[in-house]
């Protein structure tokens, strides 16, 4: 049977000397791997498929398994993305977070509205730690993460200028008149800034996101201060983060 679905490449693996079998992300968030032949010849059909990330229309047949690729038609080319080292780094960051939490056999839409809103933010020259930001908040749930910020865990004011720590202890923020020793015990400094930040990003709709502009020096702190809770909650390692290295 033919399909043509809109999506993405988000792997590629060589299978000879001539062919590569890839995997799309489509937009109903299904992963498809497909036989490319002729992908490595200087003038093959797929070449474009060599030149960076893009978004494409992809036919192919396929009635079990692997299909096989038969045309790829490009619908948008993140040119910023693919033509800047930097901002392509985060490109792979986010690529990483978001393919691994996929599953097999289980659709994620979502996750391809996530990918899709995040390459075009970057495109569009919005600050690229903080569009990276917004990535690990919004996955930050599939991996079994999570991020309370609404109020005080000790006193439940909402008063998100007098926050000053999150407590690993009350996996919530502790604002800066309930400090105490008892309090303090694991808990991490962080600025109410940064924390202001990270809540937004949670609680905004991704329709409703249309630019991230913010420092660098913030969108700095606040993926530092993400990337923590990962590390605390998930223990995944991802393997793009060393190419960005936040400060």
């Amino acid at each position: 049977m033919i399909y043509q679905q809109t999506g993405m490449m988000i792997r590629q693996t060589s299978y000879s000397e001539s062919s590569r079998i890839i995997t799309i992300l489509t937009e109903t968030g299904e992963q498809v791997p497909l036989m490319a032949r002729g992908f490595n010849k200087p003038k093959s059909q797929f070449i474009t498929l060599r030149q960076g990330y893009l978004e494409a229309l992809f036919t192919y047949n396929r009635f079990k398994g692997m299909g096989t690729l038969n045309d790829v038609d490009v619908t948008e080319r993140f040119k910023n993305i693919n033509g800047d080292f930097d901002v392509y780094t985060h490109g792979s960051y986010i690529m990483e977070v978001i393919t691994r939490a996929l599953e097999d056999d289980i659709a994620e839409p979502g996750f391809y509205r996530l990918l899709k809103k995040a390459f075009k933010l970057l495109d569009d020259g919005n600050e690229s730690f903080g569009v990276t930001s917004l990535v690990l908040v919004k996955m930050l749930p599939a991996y079994g993460g999570q991020l309370n910020l609404d109020s005080c865990a000790v006193c439940g004011r909402s008063d998100y200028k007098k926050y000053s720590h999150y407590s690993f202890k009350y996996h919530n923020v502790i604002c800066h008149d309930c400090l105490t020793e008892e309090t303090l015990e694991r808990a991490i400094p962080v600025s109410n800034r940064v924390l202001y930040f990270a809540l937004y990003l949670k609680s905004v709709k991704l329709e409703d996101v249309n630019s991230i502009k913010i420092s660098e020096s913030l969108g700095r702190q606040l993926l530092k201060f993400i990337e923590v809770l990962y590390d605390e909650y998930s223990g995944v390692y991802f393997r793009s983060k060393k190419l960005i290295d936040p400060q």
